[in-house]
């Protein structure tokens, strides 16, 4: 059986959240009150319908209290909060929010969101940490202060096996995959050499990812 998911304002980061959830497969739910927003994704989602989602008789007729988890993506404070609490009286148990500050963070939470993300901040530290490194080709914040990152191998870390360069015992990070060329390595062997060009996908705390990256860039 399909997952069906809800996403609620359908600005550019809804949208991508929307129509990257029924290119896995999913049913979505997309809604928002601009019809022009609704027009733009009519085609790309199961089903798309203009609604004023701080109604709560309007949200419950679009039946999606019944959704595995609603992502709220409205950008504006006040009304992403209202709709997060419509929601949770519906007893959608599964709310995922933006978030644009800490505080309002917080209140998504107190109020019983289970997820709050940051778009605009994870997308700045990723966006940072790609421009102070000419290795980092990728970066993803998995929890707070552990990442996953891509970084490209250099001279330093060539011709070297991951048991020589004992990463773990040195860094506290793991490599969890390694990519030549179109080949890629899943939870590669002690004994595999490293190329300098390699992509290497390493998870880890930011703090040891940091010291890493500062010994082996180029």
């Amino acid at each position: 059986m399909k997952k069906q998911f809800g996403v609620i304002g359908l600005g550019k980061f809804g949208a991508a959240v929307a129509t990257h959830l029924e290119e896995l497969g999913c049913t979505v739910i997309a809604l928002d009150r601009d019809p022009d927003l609704v027009d733009d994704i009519k085609d790309e989602v199961s089903f798309a319908e203009v609604v004023e989602a701080t109604d709560p008789e309007a949200l419950a007729a679009t039946g999606i209290k019944n959704c595995d988890a609603v992502v709220v993506a409205i950008g504006e404070v006040q009304s992403n909060i209202l709709v997060s609490l419509v929601l949770e009286e519906l007893g959608v148990t599964n709310i995922i929010a933006k978030a644009s500050s800490e505080v309002h963070g917080r209140v998504l939470k107190k109020i019983g969101v289970k997820e709050v993300v940051f778009p605009e901040k994870d997308m700045g530290t990723r966006i940072a940490n790609k421009i102070t490194s000419s290795n980092i080709l990728d970066y993803i914040s998995i929890a707070k202060e552990f990442d996953i990152i891509e970084f490209e191998a250099s001279k330093k870390l060539s011709k070297k096996s991951l048991k020589e360069l004992s990463l773990r015992n040195r860094f506290g990070i793991t490599v969890i995959a390694i990519k030549k060329g179109s080949e890629v390595i899943v939870s590669p062997d002690a004994e595999e050499k490293i190329l300098e060009g390699d992509s290497l996908f390493l998870v880890g705390k930011t703090s040891d990812i940091g010291k890493f990256e500062r010994e082996f860039s180029k």
